[in-house]
Parts: C-alpha cells; structure tokens; sequence
C-alpha cells in the first residue's frame, strides 16, 4: 500500500519524480472523491469565523490532458447549506429541497459525479510568483446519460483532523 504521507528519515534515500501537476482547462470534469478529512478552520478570514468545522474533499478529475487533484472546503455553517446541497446532490445523495437532510459521510470517498472547474490564478504568499490551479466552481446535477454517479460498496471511515478538539459526530 502506498502511504503519501509517510516520513522520510533524514538518512534515508527516496524515489526522485517529477512534480505530477496537472491543469485542465475550464470546463466539466467527472471525479472521484480520494479523500475526505473533517478539519476547523484556524485560519484568518472575514468570511470564515476561527473554529468553524469543515469537510476537506480531495477528488481526482480527468480530462483529455491527464488526472489533477483538486481540493474543496464544504463548510459547516447555514449560509453555506448550498453548497453541502449542491456537492451531495452531486454525488448521488440527493437531498429534498426545503426538507431536513442527514448526509452520509461514510459513503463520500469512493462517489463520483461531475463538476465544472474553472482556472483559479494567483499569487504565490511564500514566493510572489504567479501560478494558476483548477477550483470547483459548481457541482453539476447527476443526469441519467452521464453514468458517473456511483456509491462505494462499502463505508469508509475519514480520518479526523485533532485540532481544536474535535469531537466524533459533530458532522
């Protein structure tokens, strides 16, 4: 099994690569969610309050031009139900409208959906230089023809970020 987050001793050798980075053009993408981590925020944001819980999604996109990972932030907060709504429904739990709606975490890492990305540039904070990465910029609606949206067979239990305390069941 290969574990990314492994640590290399300081005596120890390595594989040497490439950096494997992708950047696909604006458009819509299927993926697949590789990844979900519940996390706080503790960051400095005047849209996001410090202690705000969040799921962290890694998905692999795949285009003409290669695979590229994107992360995306679904937070925990009610001006941003939208967004919980839109990512689930998405991934084929697809809440109803108006209606009260308990999401099932264990089954997000393996879902598949689509999604429109777009080409996000930026200024790098540690080395000024500019760089460009692709952001979700909406979760599409599952159609019948696209035959992208799948469950895993079985749960999967995401890791647990320790900041700030973070109690099991909270989301």
């Amino acid at each position: 099994m290969n574990n990314e987050n492994e640590f290399l001793g300081w005596g120890d050798s390595f594989i040497a690569e490439e950096s494997s980075f992708t950047l696909l053009p604006a458009g819509e993408y299927p993926f697949t969610v590789t990844g979900f981590e519940r996390k706080i925020y503790d960051g400095n944001s005047t849209k996001i309050q410090n202690g705000t819980p969040y799921a962290e999604i890694e998905m692999e996109f795949t285009g003409a031009e290669g695979t590229t990972k994107v992360i995306d932030r679904l937070y925990m907060v009610k001006k941003w139900q939208w967004k919980l709504t839109q990512f689930f429904t998405g991934i084929g739990q697809a809440p109803i409208i108006g209606q009260p709606f308990a999401p099932n975490w264990g089954t997000v890492v393996g879902s598949r959906g689509r999604a429109k990305l777009v080409v996000n540039k930026y200024t790098s904070s540690k080395t000024g230089k500019e760089n460009e990465n692709n952001q979700i910029d909406e979760y599409l609606v599952p159609t019948a023809n696209n035959g992208v949206v799948t469950q895993p067979q079985q749960p999967v239990q995401p890791t647990q970020s320790q900041q700030g305390g973070f109690q099991p069941g909270a989301f």
